[in-house]
Formats: structure tokens, sequence, C-alpha cells
């Protein structure tokens, strides 16, 4: 009877020694389970702000090229201009 009571008792010590390790294990996991969570919101975070300024970045582009777009019909009225003149030259040219 004695020996069954030490084996009970020795079942019961590795149940509370399992319990207290499973204890500090669910403790870390549950720390490090708040850290990932801290660091996923984190990163939420700076996803974010890049699509902000993406989205900051690609109206900034846009609004240039329409600037480009006039600036290029200027140049392009400029440039008719100036090859107009140079067939004006050329006919006087070919005309004296």
């Amino acid at each position: 009877m004695t020996q069954q009571l030490d084996n009970i008792e020795q079942k019961v010590r590795l149940l509370a020694e399992a319990i207290t390790a499973l204890r500090q294990q669910n403790t870390q996991l549950s720390n490090e389970n708040d850290k990932l969570k801290a660091d996923l919101e984190a990163q939420h975070e700076r996803i974010g702000e890049l699509t902000e300024r993406l989205t900051n970045s690609q109206q900034a582009l846009a609004g240039q090229r329409g600037d480009d777009s006039e600036s290029n019909q200027k140049l392009r009225k400029q440039i008719d201009q100036y090859i107009s003149e140079i067939d004006k030259c050329i006919e006087w040219l070919q005309n004296a």
C-alpha cells in the first residue's frame, strides 16, 4: 500500500511540475504574442504611412505631367514658329 501511495505521490509531483512548466510556457507565449501583435500594429502603421506617401508622390507626379504637357505644347509652338521662320529664310534665299 505504501508503494502505491509513493507512486501516486510521485505522479502528482510530476503533474505539478508539468503544470508549472506549462504555466511558464504559457506566460512566455502570451508575452511573445503581445510583442508580435505590437509589431504587427507597427507594421500596419508603417504600411499606412508608406501608402500615404506613395499616393502623395503619385499625385505630385500627375501634377507635374499636367505641367509638362503645357510646357510641351509651348515648346512645340515655339519650334513650329522657328520652323516657319526657317522656311521663310529658305524661300527668301531661293528667290534671291
